[in-house]
Formats: structure tokens, sequence, C-alpha cells
């Protein structure tokens, strides 16, 4: 491992992630390399209080600005990486073109996972399967953070080929639109999920009118399993009430 004296970082990288040995070998792999300088949090709330702190610290030195962040998808006490994606570029301004760059570092296999990853603004994904040679690693990350090598691998690769493929004629839905859908689907009766989101039927009904519309269908059924194809909803969101 290099000695601290001997380090001069030009590259800042934080990984968030709850695997203790993972979080090790990367200390191990990335602590032998002089330009790297590496933080590992465990959980969320910690990731982004070091993310913070490193953004704040840089206002003082340009140097000191995360540059690539290694984000796990299952977190600690079942929380989401993609959350703490969008609370990162909330933070940055809102806009993922001046946000730090983020990488997913993650053995999820759940395509709803790569989509929203994709949609909050990762550079990328990589599996942690494929992650068999940590001395190689420390110049995949160089490649990622000078955009030589953002990789979707496998089968996120094609699954994220087709979501960009179809971004931009995903249809919009409103909040409201989204809540009256799922709550007819969980209750199973429109009637039922406008008293349970407090609204009069009326407007409930032409409201889902309106999302038939937006999604190019005729009933509830073909509307709510549309929505989740443009991953608008999740089916998870749709689950009946028991």
């Amino acid at each position: 491992m290099a000695d601290a004296t001997d380090k001069d970082p030009n590259y800042w990288v934080l990984c968030i992630d709850d695997d203790p040995f993972l979080r090790l070998g990367l200390e191990s792999a990335l602590g032998q390399t002089k330009d790297i300088e590496f933080s590992a949090a465990a959980s969320k709330a910690d990731g982004m209080k070091m993310f913070v702190e490193m953004w704040n610290d840089s206002r003082e030195d340009a140097k000191r600005k995360p540059s690539l962040i290694l984000l796990d998808q299952d977190l600690q006490g079942g929380e989401k990486g993609t959350d703490l994606l969008g609370e990162i570029i909330d933070f940055c301004g809102g806009s993922p073109e001046d946000a730090v760059k983020v990488c997913m570092l993650s053995a999820s296999q759940r395509q709803r996972d790569w989509g929203k990853a994709f949609e909050l603004g990762a550079i990328g994904w990589i599996d942690k399967a494929a992650v068999t040679d940590l001395d190689k690693f420390p110049g995949r990350l160089r490649d990622i953070i000078n955009n030589r090598q953002v990789e979707w691998e496998g089968s996120q690769a094609q699954y994220i080929m087709r979501v960009q493929q179809n971004r931009d004629q995903r249809p919009v839905l409103t909040p409201r639109m989204k809540q009256i859908l799922v709550e007819t689907a969980r209750q199973g009766d429109l009637k039922a999920a406008a008293t349970e989101i407090g609204i009069a039927y009326n407007t409930a009904r032409a409201t889902l009118s309106t999302v038939f519309e937006k999604l190019g269908t005729r009933n509830q059924a073909s509307a709510v399993a549309t929505a989740i194809h443009y991953e608008l909803i999740t089916a998870e969101e749709c689950l009946p009430v028991s």
C-alpha cells in the first residue's frame, strides 16, 4: 500500500457499499496507487454525509471534488442506491451533467434498477460478479473518470440500450395520474380508489380516462401493464390490498 506521504491524488473516489469485504478489497487495491484517494461508507446516510463533506471541501481545494462515486444498489436496511443517486443529483443542482460521476457497482439483476439508475444519471453499471481482478480495477476507474470506458455490461447493456432508444417516446403521467392508476389496481375498484385517495369519484374517473389516452390504452389492465413497461410505476406498487 502506498505510504500517505507518497500520495499525490488526482482522483478522489468514494465507494458506498455495505459489503465490508468489497470495501476492504477496494481499499487494498486503490491504496497501492499514488494518484487515487479512496474513501468508503457502509450506509446511505454515511455515504451522503461523506459526499457532502468532500463536495464542500472542494470549494477551497478543487482537486478534492469527488471524481467518481461507486454506488451499490442494495444497501443496509433495504435502502436503495438509486434513491441515494437521486439525492446526490439533487444536491448538485438537479442536473446529471453538472453532478459528480456516479457508477453503479452492484449485483442486482433487476431491470427496474438498471433503468432507474440510467434515468437518474448514472454513467455506468459494473456487475460485481465481473470484478474478478482488483489489480486492474484502478486502471478501469481512471478510464471511467476520463470518459474512456463507461460500460453497461452483459444483460444490463442490452436492456439499457432499449431504455435509451425508447426514452424519448416515453409517455408522461403526473403524480396524481400515477396515484389513481396504482390505487385503482390495488383496490380493484375506481370508487374505492377515489375514497382511499380522498377525491371525488367523477374526478378520479376523468383522470383515469386521461391516463388511458396518454398511454394509448382502453382499460385499466392494459394501462397498468403499459405504465409498468415504461417504468412509470412498479408492479409491486399495484399489488392488491390484502
